[in-house]
């Protein structure tokens, strides 16, 4: 084959075989893109038209489930107890209305006419007392019903925690007939039923309700433009205006999109679609309408699928296709020959190319060592992060044991008709001390969050750091010697200082100093020195302890490192990020006969 001799009459051959080649390329190509345009406009009139009456169906399931919370609320507020004030009768009412709408609703909630909590579905009687009384009369659930006396819907994300959320309210009318001096009767306003309605719960239930044959996405916003829920959360309560919102929608059909967003909160039914990636998408909306006012408006986001009515367009296709699979093939022949012909120049070619792929077989040994490395790396890491997680998990079961321990003595000790007990000073003690250590812990742990993701804030302000060092001796003096037999003395000669920074921080550092040399101190002493420089202080922690191990000194300021069993190697790499952030430095290093010493130095300006 290589020693083919292409004549005149052969090349004249090939190029009539590529001209025909050519030609049915473009005749399959014309009928194709004339097939696809047809199954296009079939599949979109097909999906438009049944993503409009699903979207019509999920307003009306969405519209019958507003008024059954409404019509429950209405039902509460008429109710006798709730109008004779009857708070027992009352919370069992809203706690088995609660249970018969548990799927969509979080609660419900009774305020009085000064907009003070009565009482919320709840099973748990002390939590119940601890927040009755509770004023929400800021809130616009209480006001808007307290001033129209009709139903409220909110529009946007209301709650204090911004979880996604709406309030449906109801006011609370009562008629009183036992006025002798007028013979109408009156009717006063005497408070509000709020019913929670969780807007995850509600966008899962209308999800749930689309077939499953119907492949699409639910969607809601109020008529604002806040989104209220999308199946990507982190959308929720983003405007479709902003700029966080409009950063997820790809600038090639940014416009188009906004534009339907804001065509739909016109109050007008409609359907419209979009393409992006070559993927075509229908969006219907559907406005929801309570007591003629637009609240809300529901979305569906529908990808087109071909529809049945196709069929008969894609067997025309196929039919053709065969045809031209069959002149392809014998064009195939041919070309074939020349291929063949060619044969010599592509084995040069693959032998040039072997070349390049043993280089490249080279340099990817060299990439897969250097992924060797790292990989080591990564499993040193994931061993750390392992024993932190062991050494947080048995911190954080030291101190809720006893708080346990002491709530469940506390407990028993209670009888049916008894409902006061004497608690002992120690065990309240034991428990306010345990809390606080795992408040700190996870304070800590709250801590390096925000320093890993830079997002630690100081709060300066001016204070005398001689109070601050005798408030870190006084608080490690009560939790870490109390009850233990150290032989141990803390010195420290005062020094009146003022310095400008964050004072809740200085302190967590200071404290987790002197800690750490009570924690390595079994006996002997701890002194605590402070010299002011020219132009900063220099504060030292000096003990007499074990010292600071050779393996732990040069990541003594690393995060979890610690030789302690019973430390998370935080408090330290906490420490270091604090002291620079006030532009400070931190050092450590072991005494020449004794123990260890930990230095830092605040600006004084």
């Amino acid at each position: 084959m290589a020693g083919i001799i292409f004549s005149r009459k052969n090349i004249v051959l090939l190029l009539v075989i590529a001209l025909i080649g050519l030609s049915l390329s473009i005749i399959s190509f014309r009928y194709s893109a004339y097939t696809a345009d047809e199954i296009a406009r079939i599949a979109s009139v097909d999906v438009r038209s049944n993503a409009r009456i699903e979207a019509h169906d999920l307003s009306q399931i969405l519209l019958h489930t507003l008024e059954s919370v409404t019509s429950n609320l209405r039902s509460i507020a008429i109710s006798e107890p709730i109008q004779e004030g009857n708070m027992d009768v009352g919370l069992r009412l809203l706690n088995n209305t609660q249970a018969s709408t548990s799927e969509l609703t979080e609660g419900y909630y009774w305020l009085d006419r000064d907009g003070k909590l009565v009482a919320w579905s709840t099973q748990n009687a002390s939590e119940l007392q601890g927040y009755r009384g509770f004023d929400l009369s800021d809130q616009e659930f209480y006001r808007v019903p307290k001033t129209t006396f009709v139903p409220y819907y909110s529009n946007a994300i209301e709650s204090p925690d911004m979880l996604p959320r709406f309030y449906i309210s109801f006011p609370i009318m009562s008629t009183k007939d036992n006025d002798t001096t007028n013979a109408e009767n009156k009717t006063t306003f005497e408070g509000v039923m709020v019913a929670v309605v969780n807007l995850d719960s509600l966008g899962a239930f209308l999800q749930n309700e689309i077939p499953p044959e119907f492949i699409s996405n639910v969607g809601l916003m109020d008529k604002n433009g806040t989104i209220l829920y999308a199946r990507n959360q982190s959308l929720v309560g983003k405007n479709y205006k902003s700029e966080d919102f409009q950063a997820t929608v790809p600038d090639q059909v940014k416009s188009e999109y906004i534009g339907i967003l804001t065509r739909s909160l016109e109050s007008n039914p409609g359907a419209e679609d979009i393409t992006f990636n070559g993927t075509t998408t229908t969006i219907s909306y559907q406005p929801i309408n309570v007591d003629g006012k637009h609240i809300w408006t529901l979305f569906l986001g529908s990808p087109h699928n071909l529809a049945t009515d196709v069929g008969l367009v894609i067997e025309q296709q196929k039919n053709l296709s065969s045809q031209i699979i069959i002149v392809i093939a014998l064009i195939a022949v041919g070309i074939a020959i020349l291929i063949l012909s060619w044969n010599k120049k592509l084995e040069k070619a693959v032998r040039e190319r072997t070349i390049e792929l043993e280089k490249a077989n080279v340099s990817l040994g060299e990439s897969n060592r250097l992924l060797a490395g790292t990989n080591e790396q990564l499993q040193a890491h994931d061993r750390i992060q392992k024993e932190f997680i062991d050494i947080a998990a048995h911190e954080l079961r030291t101190p809720i044991l006893p708080i346990l321990s002491e709530a469940e003595f506390l407990s028993q000790r209670f009888h049916e008709d008894q409902n006061r007990i004497l608690v002992g000073e120690e065990q309240i003690r034991s428990i306010i001390l345990n809390a606080k250590r795992l408040d700190r812990l996870a304070s800590d742990i709250l801590d390096v969050t925000r320093i890993e993701s830079k997002t630690l804030k100081l709060n300066k302000e001016s204070f005398d750091i001689d109070q601050l060092v005798q408030r870190a001796i006084r608080e490690t003096t009560e939790r870490e010697l109390s009850g233990k037999s150290k032989n141990l003395e803390i010195s420290y000669s005062p020094f009146r200082c003022n310095v400008i920074a964050d004072k809740a921080k200085i302190l967590q550092v200071v404290t987790n100093l002197i800690d750490n040399a009570v924690k390595f101190t079994d006996e002997g002493k701890i002194s605590i020195s402070v010299i002011k420089n020219q132009k900063d202080i220099e504060l030292a922690v000096k003990d007499t302890g074990s010292g600071i191990e050779d393996k732990i000194m040069p990541k003594i300021f690393s995060k979890f490192v610690s030789s302690s069993e019973n430390g998370t190697g935080l408090g330290l790499f906490i420490s270091k990020k604090i002291i620079e952030a006030h532009g400070g430095t931190i050092w450590a290093g072991n005494n020449e006969v004794k123990g260890a010493t930990f230095k830092f130095t605040l600006p004084l300006n």
